[in-house]
């Protein structure tokens, strides 16, 4: 049983719940990129901040750091515009990569047979929020 949804009245009302639902989060989908590979690149940044994240990424000698990067560039400024977090106290809540469609091609091989070469794709999610500091030092 499900709770009935209030109606709000105006637009800042609508506004106020759409901030609490949606947290700074970026989605990139139909990327032409295993999503195998894609995961050693997201498991590295991980729980880390945005700024280490962004400078792990740079380094990092991957062809699949490229679209996580914009991807974490997306929800960093996502998080700064909409829901109006502070830069420096950002963190990578969650990021998982999934898997998309795959695209089926023939390779013809010997006596006229053919392999399937499977050309997958991913869908990269980056969800990041604010760091809560208790201790006031840096994690």
């Amino acid at each position: 049983m499900t709770a009935p949804t209030p109606e709000f009245r105006n637009k800042k009302q609508r506004k106020q719940q759409v901030k609490l639902r949606t947290p700074g989060k970026a989605i990139a989908k139909y990327v032409r990129m295993s999503p195998r590979k894609v995961r050693l690149v997201v498991d590295v940044i991980r729980g880390k901040s945005v700024s280490d994240a962004e400078a792990i990424l740079r380094f990092l000698p991957k062809s699949a750091s490229e679209p996580v990067a914009k991807v974490l560039n997306s929800a960093k400024h996502n998080a700064l515009h909409n829901d109006e977090m502070l830069e420096d106290r950002l963190v990578i809540t969650a990021a998982y990569v999934d898997a998309g469609p795959t695209l089926k091609r023939l390779i013809p091989r010997a006596r006229g047979s053919a392999n399937i070469l499977k050309k997958r794709t991913s869908h990269i999610t980056i969800i990041v929020g604010e760091r809560n500091d208790t201790r006031g030092g840096k994690r």
